[in-house]
């Protein structure tokens, strides 16, 4: 009986940690490190080579433009908050017409360097890498 208990506080200990390391180590991150201009580039299959430039500013607003094979495809802007590791931006200026479901997005920033931020999108479920311009 005394072996039972000490293997069920045994395997406790194992698996609170495995949880606390997994959920709970998520890092925190500094809102000073988002700030400045960011650039991404994608080939995708289908509609061609993608472009993305924004700027994240001090004040909590964002903006940015997008183009597909250099043509111009979306600008926007708005604010953007940050919890933990999470960084969720609200689209308060568009060219295109979002849904309402597309008018704010929550990221996981996995993260973050003067040269680079590496974020997983909750809605799209893919990580992205941002290259910081100078």
């Amino acid at each position: 009986m005394k072996t039972n208990r000490l293997l069920n506080l045994f395997l406790s200990i194992i698996l609170f940690t495995a949880y606390t390391s997994t959920y709970a180590g998520s890092p925190t991150i500094s809102p000073d490190m988002l700030i400045g201009n960011w650039y991404a580039s994608e080939d995708h299959p289908e509609q061609g080579n993608i472009e993305t430039y924004f700027t994240i500013n001090a004040d909590n607003t964002f903006s940015g433009s997008m183009t597909i094979d250099d043509v111009s495809a979306w600008q926007y802007a708005g604010t953007w908050s940050l919890a933990g590791n999470k960084i969720t931006w609200v689209y308060v200026e568009s060219n295109i017409i979002l849904l309402q479901e597309d008018m704010a997005d929550t990221d996981v920033i996995i993260s973050v360097t003067d040269e680079s931020l590496t974020y997983r999108s909750l809605r799209r479920d893919k990580e992205s890498t941002l290259q910081r311009v100078r």
